[in-house]
């Protein structure tokens, strides 16, 4: 499997197991519901994209904000080990492509991605349905927003 499908396969797993896996990962005594959420979505990330079309000692970047369980590293399997693989984001038709965030066409060369997200009132939220791509536009230091449907996934080796 290539990352594009397994990304997308992550989108339809994120989107049915949400309503069951929120009311597990809210209200906890001992850490916020971000940081439940972002836990949990990293460990998923690492057990099912990341394991599923990398081999043995290659590593993804982090998904998102990562997960804060094991004190300085963002990983939950492997904490010490460093990423060797990154996802990059390319237009599916090689043209620009609508940020419904900031509402104008972008092309997304030098932008970096963070992870899927939900969106609702003109911002983007870490809920269903995952249909969308939050970026991070690093020449002008914006958040981006694109539709799922938008995009082609890719890895580059760092």
């Amino acid at each position: 499997m290539n990352i594009d499908k397994a990304i997308r396969v992550f989108s339809d797993f994120l989107n049915s197991s949400w309503i069951i896996v929120s009311q597990l990962l809210f209200n906890r005594d001992y850490t916020s519901n971000e940081d439940s959420i972002n836990d949990w979505l990293q460990a998923n990330w690492e057990l099912l994209v990341e394991r599923k079309i990398l081999r043995v000692n290659e590593y993804l970047e982090v998904y998102g904000e990562g997960a804060d369980y094991n004190g300085s590293s963002s990983r939950i399997i492997d904490p010490d080990v460093l990423p060797n693989f990154k996802v990059v984001t390319k237009s599916r038709n090689g043209d620009r492509v609508l940020d419904i965030l900031n509402n104008e066409q972008v092309y997304l060369g030098n932008i970096t991605f963070e992870k899927l997200v939900g969106f609702k009132n003109g911002f983007y939220t870490s809920e269903p349905e995952f249909k969308y791509v939050l970026l991070t536009d690093d020449n002008f230091g914006l958040d981006r927003v694109v539709a799922l449907e938008d995009v082609v996934f890719e890895l580059d080796k760092l």
